[in-house]
């Protein structure tokens, strides 16, 4: 591979002995789809998950062939050359990169990852190329480009980002957190109230929400239906976080866990409550599952924005649907949809990586905003409101949830408090599951939480 980064630097000499005012080196300055930079044909890998599709875009849509299209420019802007590489088995995508870093082989120039469990477990280790170095390229603050510092947060070590995704692209926008999917044929069929009333009212809360899991469930023989379906350990998270609970959090000047606060409590006993006397109206589904809601078995559940934007709600419903946050709980500050996150698209590069400061270029021109879909926020709210949402509600809910998304480091235990309400919340009490789980989640902030929050994230994520 030619090494693209002495061309850089004979640039930066040269034009360093034209100016005298500047005894530093100077950095040409790189424009956007518009640079002088050339690669003289050099070939990079872009390492893929996936058997089909790229950075989890589906082959056969719009986007692709969009994505594809921005291949092309890069490759004739920078004069290089992008080849994708399918990993042997997806399966084992992250136990080969893992070793083959270790071994001193590098995998890829760049690669992908579906799952930000794999990038962030790789960040940990040390086998990834941090983006601090390049953050002049790849400018992470760009949260319209790159995604939230909740976004971030999914691949972060000390305060580092080691991967990136595309956020301006649809279906990656920081929506990427649980919301309510309900049929809204069904329910306007059936003469019952449209969700939307209570969020555009200001009146969607626990105790409305009772209301429609009572009224909402039809014991019709010839067309029974539940009001929700959904998994008790998607259940007991969203529970929490909608009455304010964050797990961690300052609390006085300092990075608490915040389960022994009221409202973790408060959340716990309200789940229970609703499983007891609402049983009839909930049936338990598979944790990502939105089969039964597709089939109409249910009038509602749980949905991430992944899966509204692209799934089997957006591509195999014979019904109109809509969307809704989660309601909100009397603790919590009413508006703020609270939610948690599970991570990113990742994309990012091995540590290994011969030509680093070229592929930072080169991620940086492939995840620019697609004119086809927008190239500010308001456009692609626009883009989902004209063909992927039923109304421009939806389109404002499916921003606004992810808005006050937080990561939750699922990876190294961050879901455990939420597993083990749902194994145990019918025999134990919320103060014996807040008193087991506490320890791992102080263990969580100790290590991973905090460098991060005082590296980096306090800053960007806190500064208002």
């Amino acid at each position: 591979m030619k090494k693209i980064i002495s061309l850089i630097l004979l640039v930066s000499f040269v034009l360093a002995m034209t100016s005298c005012a500047a005894p530093e080196e100077i950095v040409p300055e790189y424009i956007s789809m518009g640079n002088k930079l050339d690669f003289g044909g050099t070939e990079f890998t872009f390492l893929s998950e996936t058997e089909t599709g790229f950075i989890s875009v589906k082959e056969g849509t719009l986007l692709y062939d969009c994505v594809m299209e921005r291949i092309d420019e890069v490759e004739e802007n920078l004069n290089c050359i992008i080849n994708i590489k399918r990993a042997a088995s997806e399966g084992g995508h992250y136990e080969t990169c893992r070793a083959q870093i270790s071994s001193g082989i590098c995998p890829a120039d760049i690669t992908e990852f579906r799952s930000s469990n794999f990038a962030a477990l790789l960040a940990y280790g040390g086998y990834l190329f941090p983006l601090s170095d390049v953050n002049d390229i790849i400018n992470y603050e760009d949260t319209f480009k790159y995604g939230s510092p909740s976004v971030l947060e999914g691949a972060m070590y000390n305060g580092i980002p080691y991967a990136v995704q595309p956020s301006s692209w649809p279906g990656f926008a920081d929506a990427a957190c649980f919301l309510l999917a309900y049929n809204r044929d069904k329910i306007n069929s059936e003469g019952l109230s449209d969700p939307h009333e209570f969020y555009e009212n200001k009146t969607w809360t626990w105790d409305t929400f009772e209301t429609v899991l009572e009224t909402y469930t039809s014991n019709d023989a010839s067309d029974p239906y539940v009001t929700l379906s959904g998994h008790p350990r998607a259940f007991s998270q969203i529970a929490m976080v909608s009455n304010g609970v964050k797990f961690s959090d300052y609390i006085n000047g300092e990075l608490k866990t915040d389960i022994y606060e009221p409202r973790t409590t408060t959340a716990i006993t309200w789940m229970q409550d609703v499983y007891n006397r609402y049983r009839q109206s909930i049936i338990d589904v598979d944790y990502w599952s939105v089969k039964e809601f597709v089939d109409g078995q249910s009038l509602f559940t749980f949905a991430s924005g992944a899966q509204a934007f692209d799934s089997e709600i957006q591509y195999d419903c014979d019904f109109v649907f809509g969307l809704m946050p989660f309601p909100m709980g009397p603790d919590a500050v009413y508006g703020e949809w609270a939610n948690w996150r599970e991570g990113l698209v990742a994309v990012c590069m091995p540590i290994n990586t011969p030509e680093p400061t070229a592929c930072a270029h080169i991620i940086s021109e492939m995840f620019e905003p697609l004119e086809e879909f927008g190239t500010t926020i308001d456009d692609l709210k626009e883009y989902y409101t004209d063909n992927v949402f039923s109304s421009a509600t939806d389109t404002e809910i499916f921003f606004e949830v992810g808005k006050y998304g937080r990561y939750v480091y699922w990876q190294v235990g961050g879901l455990e408090f939420a597993i083990a309400i749902a194994e145990d919340y019918r025999s134990k009490t919320a103060k014996q599951l807040i008193d087991a789980y506490a320890p791992t989640m102080e263990t969580l902030i100790d290590k991973y939480i905090e460098p991060n929050f005082e590296n980096y994230m306090y800053e960007h994520l806190y500064a208002e």
